[in-house]
C-alpha cells in the first residue's frame, strides 16, 4: 500500500529560477538618464537686445533736444523698484511705467543695487521694452575684476 500512495501524490518538486542579473541594464539606464539630463534644455535661453554702449571716454555726448523730458532715475532692489520716492512692486512695474509713458516719458536710468539679483534686473528690461520705452540705460559701478 505504500508503493500506491507514492504514485498517487507526486513528490515536492523543486522549481528553478532564471538567473536574471538586473544590475548591468540599471547601469545603462542610469548613464542614459545623465546624458538626457546633461544634454536637454530646461528653459530656454532668450536674447535681450541691447543698444550700443556709453562711451568710456570723457567727451561730452550731444546735447539732448530742449523739449526732451529729462530721464526717470529707477532703483531696482529685491523685488521691488523706486521711481523718485515711490516704493512699486516689481510685478506691477509694467503698469507704472505705461502710465509714465501716457506722461510722455520716453527714457529711464536704471541703477541697481547690490540686493537686486539678476532676473529683478531681466524683468524690469523686458517691462520697459513691452512700455516701449525710446531710452533705457543701466548704470552699474565699475568693478576691480575684469
Amino acid at each position: 500500500m505504500a508503493d500506491r500512495t507514492d504514485t498517487i501524490l507526486p513528490k515536492h518538486v523543486r522549481r528553478r529560477r532564471p538567473s536574471f542579473v538586473l544590475t548591468s541594464l540599471i547601469d545603462v539606464i542610469f548613464l542614459l538618464v545623465i546624458f538626457f539630463m546633461v544634454s536637454s534644455q530646461i528653459v530656454p535661453y532668450s536674447l535681450l537686445p541691447l543698444g550700443p554702449l556709453a562711451a568710456d571716454s570723457g567727451e561730452p555726448t550731444a546735447p539732448a533736444a530742449e523739449n526732451a523730458t529729462p530721464p526717470i532715475a529707477v532703483r531696482i532692489l529685491a523685488g521691488r523698484v523706486t521711481i523718485g520716492g515711490e516704493s512699486v512692486p516689481i510685478a506691477d512695474f509694467s503698469n507704472r511705467l505705461k502710465e509714465l509713458k501716457a506722461q510722455g516719458i520716453t527714457s529711464i536710468l536704471l541703477t541697481p543695487t547690490a540686493a537686486a539679483t539678476v532676473q529683478d534686473v531681466v524683468t524690469v528690461l523686458e517691462a520697459s521694452k513691452d512700455a516701449e520705452i525710446a531710452s533705457v540705460t543701466v548704470l552699474g559701478r565699475r568693478s576691480a575684476q575684469p
